[in-house]
């Protein structure tokens, strides 16, 4: 994402005071300082909250990836971030963000990937039909990280979405998941156990401007 300049100043000045005038990105898009002394972790922490920096959401739904999109990209097929800002909005409660447990979801303007959205346990790509923003929803990747086993692609889960229906499906497989879940398994075990065909009837029921003939073919 994009940053403002006393922002990045200030990052520069903490970086400095707490982590020996080093900070690096992930490729999960968090900021991770290195080398910081346990007893400066408590005013490192304020300072980073004092920033807006200090959200405890590492490896839950919120702390997604998503490229820049076609606000800022010129290979974009579709943007990503408005997308993004949708879906977080919607999970702003931290309890039910811990309940729900470690979900990836990343997002790609476009095949280039960038957002690495194959390998998401929710993936979104977008595409370009006839000039307009459309969405594929994808279900079941993995990274080979310990969240979620072997590296695997995940599966498009049916035709793509309109910008303003992307949300609400993901909505729809979240709330599913939190149906048919056993005990606390996690979303990405419900997935491998289920299939995707549960998850992908949800998420047609959240259409609306591209509300399926009975030949599964967008209208």
């Amino acid at each position: 994402g994009a940053t403002g300049t006393g922002k990045t100043v200030t990052l520069q000045v903490m970086a400095e005071q707490f982590s020996a005038g080093e900070a690096r990105l992930t490729h999960e898009q968090n900021l991770m300082l290195p080398w910081v002394h346990a007893a400066d972790l408590p005013a490192l922490y304020e300072a980073a909250r004092a920033l807006g920096l200090a959200q405890p959401n590492i490896g839950l739904l919120t702390d997604m990836i998503a490229c820049p999109g076609g606000d800022f990209c010129a290979l974009a097929n579709a943007r990503s971030l408005p997308i993004a800002a949708a879906i977080t909005e919607r999970y702003q409660d931290l309890d039910e963000l811990f309940d729900l447990g470690p979900i990836d979801l990343h997002m790609s303007g476009c095949i280039n990937s960038c957002g690495h959205h194959h390998s998401g346990h929710i993936g979104i790509l977008g595409v370009d039909k006839d000039g307009a923003e459309w969405y594929q929803l994808t279900l079941g990747g993995t990274d080979g990280s310990t969240r979620g086993g072997p590296p695997t692609p995940g599966k498009v889960i049916g035709p793509s979405f309109a910008a303003d229906e992307i949300a609400d499906a993901v909505e729809a497989v979240i709330d599913t998941y939190r149906r048919k879940r056993q005990g606390g398994e996690r979303f990405i075990d419900s997935v491998e156990r289920l299939g995707v065909l549960p998850f992908r009837a949800a998420a047609d029921a959240a259409r609306r401007s591209t509300a399926r003939h009975a030949d599964g073919v967008p209208a």
